[in-house]
């Protein structure tokens, strides 16, 4: 299992368009300092690296539109150019293949996500310095005003933005699984990220809306405000989330086993 996840992670590694999703991310980074720092001339409103960490994980929307093209990509570009016959004609089964795959598309994920918050971080210490207030004020929409860490604070605004990555990273690798054209695979992936928050305001006055992926993803709706749809409780999202992601792990294993690879 470690040499397939290996071999996948040197595939996705030594692709062109990897680093230019790395340099795409870091110039984003860039800018953003670029414009705070311009406006702190104007409205001289204090700026440390923790705020900016904190501002950039804005970025995290690149990171998973990125990610979803890896995952996308990662099993349909494989029976398209027909070298899905290669990896099964060796001694391991094709339940393994799939999860090394999975996990290595997953690890890139999570990797380029801390990659972009320590960046974030350097980045911001260099614009405004490493000083700053130790505590941030949180006003959630209802309830009690509260204090926590900036760093905390820092980490818990790219947690948020952790759930719809994973979850996307799941959905997109499903279809890929599903197609054997890696551009229509990608196509879907990134139109179901660009489509499903719209979807979900559309539909948000109805109350089976609260079973659809999107409206369960964003999980600080239930600490920085309030749920979309009337009745919905942090269990009930983890679990609506717990039931899509194994779903579409199903729909991914069945799809992958049962393909015929002759053609």
């Amino acid at each position: 299992m470690i040499n397939l996840v290996r071999n996948e992670n040197t595939k996705i590694y030594r692709r062109t368009r990897t680093w230019i999703f790395f340099v795409a991310v870091l110039l984003g980074v860039i800018a953003i300092a670029l414009v705070i720092n311009q406006n702190m001339r104007v409205t001289h409103v204090s700026e440390d690296a923790w705020k900016f960490a904190t501002t950039s994980s804005s970025l995290m929307s690149l990171v998973t539109i990125f990610t979803a093209v890896i995952a996308g990509d990662i099993l349909a570009s494989e029976f398209g150019s027909g070298t899905i016959k290669l990896l099964l004609i060796r001694p391991v089964s094709r339940t393994k293949i799939l999860v090394s795959k999975y996990f290595s598309v997953l690890l890139f994920a999570f990797l380029f996500a801390i990659g972009l918050m320590i960046v974030s971080w350097v980045i911001g210490g260099f614009f405004f310095g490493f000083g700053g207030p130790k505590s941030v004020s949180i006003s959630p929409a209802s309830g009690t005003a509260y204090q926590i860490p900036a760093s905390l604070e820092m980490l818990r605004s790219f947690a948020f933005e952790c759930v719809p990555l994973l979850m996307t990273v799941t959905v997109s690798f499903m279809i890929s699984a599903l197609f054997r054209s890696s551009s229509l695979a990608i196509a879907i992936s990134i139109l179901l990220l660009f489509v499903g928050e719209t979807i979900s305001g559309l539909l948000s006055r109805f109350s089976w809306d609260k079973f659809i992926l999107f409206t369960n993803e964003s999980l600080s709706q239930y600490f920085e405000g309030q749920p979309l749809v009337k009745g919905m409780a942090l269990a009930f999202s983890i679990t609506v989330l717990a039931v899509y992601f194994i779903v579409f792990h199903v729909v991914a294993w069945v799809a992958f086993t049962r393909r015929d690879v002759t053609a």
